[in-house]
Order: C-alpha cells, then structure tokens, then sequence
C-alpha cells in the first residue's frame, strides 16, 4: 500500500498490525452556490502515534520486529458538495419592524396620591321612623290589639331592641313627636297628640330601661305640613284652592271649617284617604358608636360598614394590598356610604384612574370639591382622555395652590407630548 504525501513509505513492501492514536485541527469554508446546494473546502493537520509488528508482506510472512513511529502533517483535504434539504436559502426571510424611539408610546406615571380622611372626635348617629298608631276618638290609652297596631308597634320596638343591643353602641337619646291630623278642634287635638305621644313613650320605656335623662316627648296638634305636602302631590281636583286655604291666615279650626264647607267633595276624599296618615308618632333614636382600632374596621366593613367613620375605612384600607380586591372594595363601600363626601368621591376618582376607568372616575370628580387635590386629578383625567390644553390649564391652576403633585404631572404631561 501506498500512502500520499510520503506517509509511512515502509508499508509498501511489509505487513503491519498495530495500534495509532492521535488529534489534530480541521479548517473548512462553505461557498453557496444555490438554493440548495453548497461548496465546502476543508484541511486537516495533526499528531498521529503508531505501535506496530511489522511482517513481510507475503501469507504468514516472518516477523520483523515491533517499531514505533510519530507522525506530524496534514492529515486531511476535502472538496465537498452538500444539498440542503428543506426551505434553503429560496424562503422569504421574515422582517420585524422595529419601531423607532419616537414611535415607542410613552406611558406617563402621574401623583394621585390618597388622602386620609379628618377623624371625626365622636361618632354621632341617628335613626328615625314613624309609627301610625290608632287610638279610639278621643282616647290617649295605646291599645297592642287594636286594628293595625301591633305591627306597628313590632316595628319601633324591634328598631329600638337592634340599636339598644349592639355592644358597640350607646343611645344616647330617644325622641317622640306625635301628631294628630286637622279634623275636631284644635284644642282637643292638642291634648290628644300630647298625650298620645306620651303613652307611646311609656310603652317603650316599659320595655327597655330608658331613664328620664335620656327620653324626650314633643308634640304638633295638627300636622298642617304634612297636609299640604299630600294635596299638592295629589290630584284633586281644587288642589290649587286648596293650596291657597291651607297657606292662609286663618286659625286651625276655621282653615279645617272652610275646607269642608267650600270643596265638600274634595274634603271626603282628604277625610278618607290623607287625615289618617296625619295621625302619626315620629320617632328618633340618637345614638353613639365606640371607635375601632384599623383591624377591627377592616372586618366589620364587611358586616357594618355604617357604624364606621371614613377615617376608620380609610385605615382598614392601609392594611391591604394596593390594588388588590379588598383596598378597592373598601374605598367602594365607603364612597357607598359616605355618597356626598368630598374626600370620599377624591379617593373613589383615584382608584378609578388607576383602573383608567375614566367614565367613573368623572362621576366621582363631579362631587370631589375644588380642592387643589381634586383640581390635579381632573387634569390627569383630561390627560388620560387626550384634552392636553385643559389638562394643562388645570394642572397649572392645582400647582398655584400648592399642589407638588400637580407640579410633577405637569412635567409628565410635556414629556407625553
């Protein structure tokens, strides 16, 4: 056998069995010339080790002896021509369109920070109703069987047991005002309402323990008011007649003659339909809430919310997440609550924004007041809905008032544009 490049010369006249070991170094290069079809040169160099038995090179020839032999050459040249299966290099490459710095949308980060509701020193509340009691003509003695009034009276008492139940509460005063209605004389309904007034207290205290200190009874002999506002609601048919009577000078007992004198018909209707209703014992239950620590609010918001003051919601909201379920849902239930609170709506128009739910947080602005804090988010609002003059206007008008935050968004509002 005959090797290229000189390579053991020896093997041509002799037989050798052995082992060879060794590495080395392969450049190659491709060159396209297709589709699919490339050019490929390589060339190879390196170290190779022998150990061998050499015999002559003849059928069981004699043995010669055991050499060793190190080689250092090229040890490979190519020239290939490879097909690429598949797509090659004839597919259309696919472009991404980078868009470039000015076309990148820049997404403003502007203060609208919350702000904490003032404590209030005392939680006062109160509860108010009516009871329409009947009486027999011209008896004062409350009487639990008679005609509707035992569901009225289930009605008051459960109001009363509720509040007066709750260890979180302490009535702090109880309030009767009763009524009669027009028809009689004048004189006797005033005995009557005050005295009926004053058996509906006694009931209630006969119930609950009530010291005198807390208990207050008032009477109105005929509840005049409450008649106008039926007949002019209505539609009788001399109603502005009767409007003209009612607001006359005339004394009680002659309005209530000439009504019944001059519109006969209507006055049936009045006697029948309104005159009972004006029978009628109002009532008011006053009342005071202890305060709650941030935790204690955080779950009785769940529960009752209305014995919670804006300033103990507000804290129960600090304990949660920003942004998650519960710290939105409790600034809900307090805006809920507390509808016509200026603070409330403010921080109810921030949660929205930051929602960029901008339909909703424009219903909560219509109620936030003037203040610099109310004026900075209504110019982020008219940021967010593309009006940058009046963002703008608005903006500049909050930082004359102190507002640093306005300041800050002014300097977002320019880099938007």
């Amino acid at each position: 056998m005959t090797l290229p490049l000189g390579i053991y010369k020896s093997i041509k006249d002799t037989q050798n069995e052995g082992t060879y070991y060794g590495g080395g170094l392969t450049l190659g290069y491709a060159w396209s010339i297709g589709c699919h079809w490339n050019l490929e040169a390589a060339i190879g160099v390196g170290y190779v080790h022998s150990k061998f038995d050499k015999y002559v090179n003849e059928y069981c020839g004699d043995f010669l002896g055991t050499h060793h032999k190190n080689y250092v050459g090229p040890t490979k040249l190519a020239l290939n021509i490879v097909y690429l299966f598949g797509n090659g290099r004839c597919a259309k490459p696919e472009v991404i369109e980078v868009p470039t710095t000015n076309e990148i949308a820049f997404k403003p980060r502007f203060a609208l920070p919350f702000f904490e509701p003032v404590a209030e020193p005392g939680k006062e509340r109160a509860f108010n109703g009516s009871a329409f009691l009947d009486f027999p003509v011209n008896k004062t003695v409350i009487y639990r069987d008679y005609r509707n009034n035992q569901a009225e009276l289930d009605k008051v008492v459960e109001t009363v047991r509720e509040i007066n139940s709750d260890p979180n509460i302490t009535i702090t005063r109880l309030t009767i005002h009763g009524y009669a209605s027009p028809e009689g004389s004048y004189a006797n309904n005033t005995r009557l309402a005050r005295e009926r007034s004053a058996a509906f207290m006694e009931y209630l205290r006969s119930l609950f323990s009530f010291s005198d200190e807390v208990t207050d009874v008032q009477s109105t002999p005929e509840d005049w008011d409450g008649l106008r506002r039926a007949v002019e609601s209505g539609s009788l048919p001399h109603r502005t007649e009767l409007l003209a009577v009612i607001d006359s000078n005339l004394e009680p007992d002659a309005k209530d003659r000439k009504l019944r004198k001059d519109y006969p018909q209507d006055y049936a209707v009045i006697l029948k339909d309104i005159y009972p209703a004006l029978r009628h014992s109002d009532y008011t239950v006053n009342y005071s809430i202890r305060p709650f620590t941030a935790e204690e609010a955080r779950e009785l918001i769940k529960t009752k919310p209305q014995q919670l003051s804006l300033n103990e919601m507000f804290l129960a909201a600090q304990l949660c997440e920003p942004g998650s379920q519960e710290y939105n849902d409790i600034f809900a239930t307090a805006v809920r609550m507390y509808p016509d609170s200026e603070t409330t709506n403010l921080n109810a128009a921030i949660i929205a924004l930051q929602r960029k739910d901008l339909s909703e947080a424009e219903r909560y602005l219509q109620k936030a007041g003037d203040s610099h804090q109310a004026l900075n988010a209504r110019g982020v609002l008219a940021a967010y809905q593309g009006k940058m003059d009046e963002a703008r206007r608005l903006l500049e008008e909050a930082q004359q008032q102190g507002s640093a935050d306005a300041a800050r968004n002014l300097n977002e509002l320019r880099l938007m544009q």
